[in-house]
């Protein structure tokens, strides 16, 4: 046995030996000692692989990468010759034999490899690229405009390279080269506008460039022929000078589809950055060509200019408020249309536009949409009570979908109202509501008919549908919320409340059904009134603040402000101080007084649910000042 095991071990030994020189033989294990940082033992085994096959692809990269890394740039040009000799086709190998001789120095010889390369392989773009890139690796910017120049001119190709040139200006902040070379790409690649406009766009985000590439592209202009038109206008959309932005759009014309699904899209644009005048001129741009457009055209402009006047109404109501009357439910009105002077002075005309393409064009060229807008439009601004009505109805004979189907009855309910003829108003719900089957079918109709009672000062019944409705509706019903909002002040003011509440109320309700009639300013006296006759009423803190938020848009602001103040101490104290703070933000433009009655309201009601909105707002308004 003791002769035996100094003979077990040598064997043991050699066995190991016999494996790890199998194991040097694995491109593995090269690979693995490479990221141990053993260099060395890699290149060993790199180059038996390649004396064993020369071929060996993988293991040249791998041998060559670490030549570069270990800055032995003869071994490294040595190896790549004997690779090329091999592969005489390999054009990376020629490329990186340039590459390697310009690292040591020998750029004579680099210039060399380099020359011979694009004369051999010069009839292929690609060859021209890999050449781009390893000029542009070695920053040397010069050589790259010459070889592209040269490979223009060969390849009779004006455009080649010209994106990869002006992401390498743009890399080096050479904006002018760079918007050079994007202006000939796109001149030559129409198609490819939005690429090329965002790349200008990232050379904007620095305010200093834009008067260079305003300059860059109003010389680049073409006659005929509209791509830095596009790229023009878009510049002037994106960096708000949309008035600019118009005016190239008109220099563009408008002969022929595709120009007005342009306009159109341009309108739309200018609605959604609430330029709302230049889109309304857009929209009757577009329209006084009406002869040459399509009813589908047509009827996208009109819905366009109805939803623009919309919103502009609703800018124009304090968006983004603070406070709200019991905001997004479909019991109490929470915008009052309100337009500035000059807006009104243009509504006229627009009407009469329309009016004159009705007449022009049959009922059915429109599409239901666009006689809704229509509709909308002389309901909520016009206040054509009848007209919107007659809108109405032409929309509902142009087969709309169910959902606007839906509004459209609803809204032709509300233009009797509007006019004062709550009986008409229910007869007509009615007649729907009884097609939609009982009360237990919770849906619009049924929560205009719960509406309509409750304006026509019929509580009690008010309170016995929404009781019945609730008691079968679930919490997650997109109505539920609403009815139960409406149920607790029906309850708390009115079912509660002693003989005094419960005649408050009634005048309460008035107010209400006169902001369903447009009547604002008398919504407002009545509830002043309601405040003075029975000023210790349980509904008059509500009141106040209904009266409060109407007159910050009807009225004079400080009026406005005088009514905030009588919520102090009562129940809606915080909403008070909020509107203050509104008032002297938006309509008197005193930022330090707002931030003062803001901090108020934070300091002495923490727990409010406007406290955090409160803070929002605050820093924002700080922001402000410091800019």
């Amino acid at each position: 046995m003791n002769k035996l095991f100094p003979l077990l071990i040598t064997s043991l030994l050699f066995s190991q030996i016999n494996v790890k020189n199998q194991r040097m033989n694995n491109i593995q294990d090269a690979l693995f000692m490479e990221r141990k940082g053993e260099l060395e033992n890699a290149k060993i085994i790199y180059e038996k692989l390649l004396d064993q096959n020369p071929t060996n692809r993988q293991a040249y990269q791998r041998l060559k990468d670490i030549f570069k890394r270990t800055e032995e740039l003869f071994k490294a040009t040595d190896l790549i010759n004997s690779w090329i000799k091999s592969h005489p086709n390999d054009l990376q190998a020629h490329i990186e034999l340039g590459e390697i001789l310009y690292l040591n120095n020998d750029k004579i010889n680099a210039n060399k490899v380099w020359e011979e390369f694009e004369n051999n392989y010069g009839k292929n773009q690609s060859a021209y690229r890999m050449l781009l890139h390893t000029y542009s690796r070695l920053s040397l910017t010069q050589k790259m405009i010459e070889l592209v120049y040269r490979g223009r001119k060969r390849l009779n190709k004006i455009d080649l390279l010209s994106l990869d040139l002006a992401n390498y200006f743009y890399s080096r902040q050479t904006f002018d080269l760079s918007l050079d070379e994007l202006l000939v790409y796109i001149k030559s690649n129409p198609t490819h506008d939005k690429l090329v406009m965002d790349k200008i766009l990232l050379i904007s985000d620095d305010p200093e460039n834009n008067l260079l590439i305003e300059k860059k592209l109003v010389s680049n202009l073409e006659e005929g022929h509209f791509r830095i038109h596009k790229l023009l206008a878009g510049f002037y959309f994106k960096t708000e000078k949309y008035k600019d932005a118009y005016e190239v759009h008109l220099s563009m014309g408008l002969q022929n589809n595709t120009d007005y699904k342009r306009w159109l899209n341009l309108a739309e644009n200018l609605r959604k950055e609430n330029q709302y005048r230049l889109s309304i001129d857009t929209y009757q741009e577009l329209l006084n060509i009406k002869s040459n457009l399509t009813p589908s055209i047509i009827g996208d402009a009109l819905l366009g200019l109805g939803k623009t006047y919309e919103d502009q109404l609703l800018e124009n109501n304090y968006q983004n408020r603070l406070v709200n009357f019991y905001p997004d439910n479909i019991f109490f009105i929470n915008q009052v249309p309100e337009f500035p002077n000059d807006t009104l002075r243009n509504i006229e005309s627009t009407f009469n536009l329309y009016q004159q393409i009705l007449k022009e064009l049959p009922a059915s060229t429109f599409s239901s949409k666009a006689h809704y807008r229509l509709g909308e439009l002389q309901l909520n601004v016009m206040q054509d009570f009848v007209g919107a009505r007659s809108s109405y109805f032409s929309a509902l004979k142009s087969k709309p979908g169910k959902d606007l189907r839906n509004n459209i009855i609803l809204k032709i309910g509300d233009t009797y109202l509007a006019e004062g003829n709550l009986k008409n108003a229910m007869y007509h719900n009615e007649q729907y509501y009884q097609k939609n089957n009982s009360i237990n079918n919770i849906n619009s109709l049924t929560m205009k008919k719960i509406h309509l009672t409750f304006l026509s000062g019929e509580i009690d019944t008010t309170k016995i549908l929404i009781d019945s409705l609730i008691a079968n509706t679930s919490p997650k019903d997109k109505y539920f919320n609403d009815l139960m909002e409406l149920q607790g002040i029906i309850s708390q003011h009115f079912l509660y409340g002693n003989k005094n509440d419960k005649n408050a109320f009634l005048f309460y309700v008035k107010a209400e059904k006169y902001l369903q009639e447009f009547k604002f300013i008398e919504a407002a006296e009545m509830l002043s009134y309601l405040r003075n006759k029975y000023p210790n009423a349980s509904i008059v803190p509500i009141a106040i603040l209904r009266e409060c938020l109407l007159r910050m848009v009807v009225d004079d602001a400080s009026i406005s402000l005088n009514i905030a103040k009588l919520l102090q101490n009562t129940s809606l104290a915080a909403e008070g101080i909020a509107a203050q703070g509104e008032i002297y933000e938006k309509s008197f433009k005193n930022t330090k007084k707002a931030i003062e009655m803001y901090n108020l309201l934070i300091e002495d009601y923490p727990m409010s649910m406007l406290a955090e909105p409160v803070r929002i707002r605050i820093r924002k308004l700080n922001t402000i000042n410091k800019s």
